[in-house]
């Protein structure tokens, strides 16, 4: 390893050990008791490190917002949709293991997940940000409508919308935090939700 490459090597690691601890005072703010006042300044005071560092690491408090969100949902495996996408299996089971992924996910950080939510309210640039993956998650549904209507039956023009809002607010962080309450398990939460989403696209099971 040539001299340059060595100091490139040991300013990455340098930089990936202050974006970690910025990620975690981030995360121990939204954890906190006065959690909307999740600002630059008291992230940059927690993590010990200048505003202008964020900035550098993230580009701005969506970005920061961004990095967050992806750090929690690497946490909770939500990379496991793309394996759900990529295997190709019947559209049913298709969707069931999408409800799956993303009942585990919620469920991995509920805490975390429900303050990021609630100062959506308050936070245009947290708002933008999660509607962003939101639609995400609509256009990962939309794809499986399609290979629904292909191997089964399509629906009609006034049922695919339906059908889609329906599976969008059936797979939401509110509903599966609605029906997991405090002491429901997460399969019996996924058994619920996948036949909420079976009836919602006409399917019935033989």
């Amino acid at each position: 390893m040539s001299p340059r490459t060595y100091q490139l090597t040991q300013r990455q690691a340098a930089a990936d050990v202050t974006r970690d601890r910025i990620l975690t005072a981030a995360l121990e703010l939204l954890t906190s008791e006065d959690f909307s006042e999740f600002t630059m300044e008291a992230v940059a005071r927690k993590a010990d490190v200048s505003r202008l560092t964020i900035y550098y690491q993230f580009d701005s408090k969506a970005g920061l917002l961004e990095a967050l969100y992806d750090y929690i949902a690497k946490r909770g495996h939500i990379e496991r949709l793309a394996e759900v996408f990529r295997l190709g299996n019947d559209p049913i089971q298709t969707l069931h293991d999408f409800v799956r992924v993303f009942a585990k996910f919620w469920a991995s950080d509920r805490f975390v997940i429900r303050r990021l939510h609630a100062l959506e309210a308050i936070d245009a640039e947290i708002a933008k940000g999660l509607q962003a993956r939101n639609e995400r998650r609509r256009n990962g549904l939309r794809v499986i409508l399609e290979r629904y209507g292909r191997s089964y039956h399509p629906l009609s023009p006034m049922q695919e919308p339906i059908a889609l809002d329906t599976l969008h607010m059936l797979t939401s962080f509110e509903t599966f935090a609605a029906l997991a309450g405090s002491s429901r398990n997460l399969e019996d939460v996924v058994e619920i939700i996948c036949k909420m989403a079976d009836h919602a696209i006409g399917f019935t099971p033989h």
